[in-house]
Parts: C-alpha cells; sequence; structure tokens
C-alpha cells in the first residue's frame, strides 16, 4: 500500500517511507512524506518502481462528478464553494 501521509504519524501504524522498498514519485524523487507497507511480508521484496497518483483523486479535474458524489453525503451543503 502506498500514499502521501504525515512521517510523524503513519510510522505508529506499520508504515515506512517507499524508498525502503525501492519505490519513488513518479519523478524518481523520495520524500519521508511517500509511505508504504507492505499488506503480505515479503511480497515487495523485489520489486522497485514509481509512484503515479492517479488523476481521479484530483478534485480540479472532477470537480462536478466530486459535487454529484458528495450531495450523497451532505444534505444541503453540496454545490458550497
Amino acid at each position: 500500500m502506498f500514499f502521501f501521509g504525515r512521517p510523524e504519524y503513519y510510522p505508529k501504524l506499520g508504515f515506512v517511507e517507499a524508498a525502503v522498498f525501492g519505490i519513488a514519485d513518479c519523478s524518481g524523487n523520495n520524500y519521508p512524506e511517500l509511505m508504504a507497507m507492505e499488506l503480505k511480508k515479503g511480497y515487495l521484496d523485489s520489486v522497485e518502481g514509481k509512484y503515479q497518483e492517479s488523476s481521479i483523486n484530483d478534485d480540479s479535474l472532477n470537480k462536478e462528478a466530486v459535487r454529484e458524489y458528495d450531495k450523497q453525503f451532505r444534505s444541503g451543503e453540496a454545490g458550497k464553494e
């Protein structure tokens, strides 16, 4: 499992820097915030590569779809900036 998170918090839950597993961001850089955790011990032992976030997570690219989705959860709040 890979994501960008707070390095002062997530290690308490078992996450480590992705660089431990040979994983960098899409530009080949490593940051403490790029976190990783094996869900199965040893699964990433022979893996290395680059982490590419999906554009589906970019609200600015999917603003209308996000608003429609959010309407399910925020009665009276959806559509407000």
